[in-house]
């Protein structure tokens, strides 16, 4: 039996919907008793119910940094807020559209362009409203900067936080660790789980880590470039059966 950790934009979603075969492989694994699991950049508020879709309550969620199952939480890793404060100063100084997302809140702080709204777009979300406020009792999970030539120098101003290219327009911004990595982890040992047992598969810069720690790494076939140099299989693309094919390749379905 085994224990199957899915990324969602881009491997189980495309344009936030699921992807060709999806479902249908879901359901046979289910049938074959395999666990299924989301190992996902979004928030919880930003699920939007994939997990009632995938059928599954084992939760890997802000790029590995909330995780839960059946409610309980197993861990959590936040930004500090001291950084966030310093990171919207930042945005204000150097005008760059920033978004924060909270547990039960995606909102932007700084929003003077419409690329917050293109953000959403692609990956068929809310657009978030502008909310220019500093919430010091209130945790933040990830924040999303976008369209900025700075990056580089935002890496140096914030060597405790992590940035992860998300699609041609943002960077996702996380506190520094193994991201998905950590989050997988800690549900594989809160389940026990063996690991010559344990599969992932994603497409995007923030599976790296989470296809790295598992002794079986799946890329999608529209995958980077840097993941698919780190995966044991590649598989074909989102809109190709990428999923189902992956999972007859390894005889799990």
């Amino acid at each position: 039996m085994a224990l199957i950790f899915f990324d969602l934009d881009g491997t189980t979603l495309y344009e936030g919907k699921p992807a060709p075969r999806v479902l249908e492989s879901m359901e046979l694994l289910r049938k074959n008793n395999h666990i299924i699991a989301i190992a996902t950049g979004r928030s919880p508020i930003l699920l939007y119910d994939k997990d009632k879709d995938l059928n599954t309550d084992y939760l890997v969620l802000s790029n590995g940094y909330y995780v839960t199952h059946k409610g309980k939480v197993i861990f959590e890793k936040y930004i500090p807020n001291e950084s966030v404060k310093r990171f919207m100063d930042y945005a204000d100084k150097h005008k760059a559209d920033l978004v924060i997302e909270y547990k039960d809140r995606y909102v932007s702080y700084k929003k003077d362009t419409d690329v917050a709204d293109r953000f959403s777009d692609l990956f068929a979300i809310d657009k978030p409203k502008l909310d220019s406020k500093f919430y010091p009792e209130e945790n933040v999970f990830a924040m999303v900067v976008f369209e900025t030539e700075d990056v580089e120098a935002m890496k140096e101003a914030f060597p405790e936080l992590q940035f992860n290219l998300s699609n041609a327009l943002g960077y996702d911004v996380n506190i520094k660790g193994d991201m998905k990595a950590e989050g997988i982890n800690a549900l594989i040992k809160y389940l026990d789980y063996p690991e010559d047992e344990v599969y992932a598969i994603g497409d995007g810069h923030n599976d790296i880590s989470m296809i790295k720690a598992v002794k079986h790494g799946i890329a999608m076939g529209n995958a980077t470039k840097e993941l698919k140099a780190v995966a044991e299989y590649v598989t074909t693309s989102v809109n190709d059966a990428g999923v189902y094919n992956a999972m007859k390749h390894y005889k799990l379905i």
